[in-house]
């Protein structure tokens, strides 16, 4: 096949376009002005009109989506250029696929790419070589760089640290030790987010008091380009990674890292409990009633909130009736939320009351412990007993097919102890009830809705109503009694 030859030159200038690019590695981080320059430079020099200047700033040479090289090339193609001027040629592109397609198409359109200080003569077969040979070079010393790179990202994992020193919010970066060491301002806020999460505010309401209060995120955290404002997605990027516990992740796996955790483990642990149960319900936390998500019908569906009736009201409606499947299942708002504060109150008032409901939270909260501690020498067992199949396994006593099956059985055993020993953790951990209703009613006036909600969640499992007329019987199931329903 004969390959289409260069646009012949006339009189009119060739019209040129530069295509700068900023690598992301730092030994090689030219500035756009200085590629720009030289760029221009030799325009001038060969007669070449610039009609155009594109870069692509920060971006990696590996990668071929990238915004600015596609328009250039489109430029060369739709004629509105006949030449690409590049700084060097590394600056196009690092890989000998995108370099050989970026080639071709230039050349195919009678187009053709030049380098501003790595002069060569494409037109003749010697250059063409001496390019590819360039070309190889750019994607040589990029394996290269990822070679090292790979190493020192090994090495600093292998050491308790994450891959990079970028930074992480709550932290700053000690480069002479290589460690992230707690912020005194951001640390602080860090440790009170898990904390206010935990005790139920939302991811939403909290996002609103990080933004109003004019923390920013670090760079990272966000999308290239977007403000250093927080979103529920970023929020919940930096609370699930865990880095304020003491950990970092490597691909999807949690491992302890050697900087100083700003959260303890209990609240670490609390968190991961309290993130799982609210998954589903993420809009409830938006809701602007207090009980939404908390109150269950005697039939066994939920009951959701909204205006309904005549009056639009308030009330909690069944779900079963809002599908057609029972008639009535309506209860109202303000009866539902005042029999709830006079629990909360009731159950404040049995501080020193030995016999009362409230006694018995601090029981099954011993309970949970003594779960615990059954459920560690469950997991250990079980671990111990996958490390005794591996090593039969690598002996040739247990045969490949068999082995499989006993490890996904263990791997599978394993993993359903170690979430029902973080809830029994977490359930260990409570505080007694009568001192979480009493601070809950303390400071009752000045909480939002979404805080009180959360609040209510660590005492009440569900409310359960039956509804009738002339009004509806109510039952307040406390969290504790709603656990051991489930033991």
């Amino acid at each position: 096949m004969i390959r289409p030859r260069p646009r012949a030159l006339t009189d009119t200038p060739p019209r040129a376009v530069l295509y700068l690019r900023q690598s992301i590695a730092r030994e090689e981080s030219i500035s756009l002005e200085l590629q720009e320059h030289a760029g221009r430079e030799y325009c001038e020099q060969r007669g070449y009109d610039v009609v155009a200047v594109e870069a692509d700033a920060g971006i990696s040479g590996r990668t071929w989506a990238r915004p600015a090289v596609q328009r250039v090339m489109s430029m060369i193609e739709e004629s509105r250029a006949e030449v690409i001027v590049l700084w060097k040629w590394s600056r196009l592109s690092r890989s000998r696929r995108d370099w050989a397609v970026a080639a071709d198409r230039a050349e195919v359109a009678g187009g053709r790419i030049e380098s501003a200080t790595e002069p060569i003569d494409v037109t003749t077969s010697a250059g063409r070589f001496a390019r590819g040979v360039m070309t190889e070079l750019a994607a040589f010393e990029s394996e290269r760089i990822g070679d090292v790179w790979r190493e020192v990202h090994a090495r600093r994992v292998s050491t308790g640290r994450p891959a990079n020193g970028r930074p992480r919010f709550g932290y700053t970066y000690d480069p002479a030790g290589k460690v992230h060491r707690p912020d005194p301002v951001t640390g602080p806020v860090l440790a009170d987010l898990y904390q206010r999460y935990v005790g139920g505010e939302s991811v939403y309401s909290l996002v609103r008091w990080l933004n109003a209060s004019g923390y920013e995120t670090v760079p990272g955290y966000t999308p290239p380009g977007s403000t250093g404002a927080w979103s529920e997605r970023t929020l919940r990027r930096v609370l699930d990674r865990g880095f304020g516990a003491g950990y970092f992740t490597v691909g999807d796996e949690l491992r302890r890292g050697i900087h100083e955790p700003i959260i303890d483990e209990a609240t670490w642990e609390a968190y991961q409990v309290s993130r799982q149960e609210r998954r589903v319900e993420r809009s409830g936390e938006r809701s602007q009633y207090l009980l939404s998500g908390l109150v269950r019908c005697a039939c066994g569906a939920r009951m959701t909130a909204g205006l309904h009736g005549h009056a639009r009201a308030a009330k909690m409606r069944c779900k079963k009736n809002a599908d057609g499947v029972h008639a009535g299942g309506y209860v109202m708002m303000h009866f539902l939320e005042a029999h709830v504060l006079d629990w909360l109150r009731d159950v404040a008032a049995e501080v020193d009351d030995a016999t009362s409901a409230a006694s018995e939270d601090v029981a099954h909260a011993q309970r949970s412990r003594d779960q615990a501690r059954f459920l560690e020498r469950e997991i250990t067992a079980a671990r111990e007993e996958l490390l005794r199949a591996t090593r039969a396994h690598l002996s040739g006593v247990i045969p490949e097919d068999a082995y499989l099956v006993v490890r996904g059985e263990l791997e599978e055993k394993v993993a359903g102890l170690s979430g029902r020993l973080l809830a029994a953790q977490v359930a260990g951990r409570r505080a007694p009830a009568p001192q979480v209703a009493a601070s809950l009613l303390a400071d009752w006036e000045t909480l939002s809705v979404e805080l009180r909600r959360g609040a209510l969640k660590q005492l009440i499992a569900y409310v359960l109503v039956k509804p009738g007329r002339p009004r509806a019987e109510i039952s307040v199931v406390p969290v504790w009694e709603g656990e051991r329903s489930h033991e």
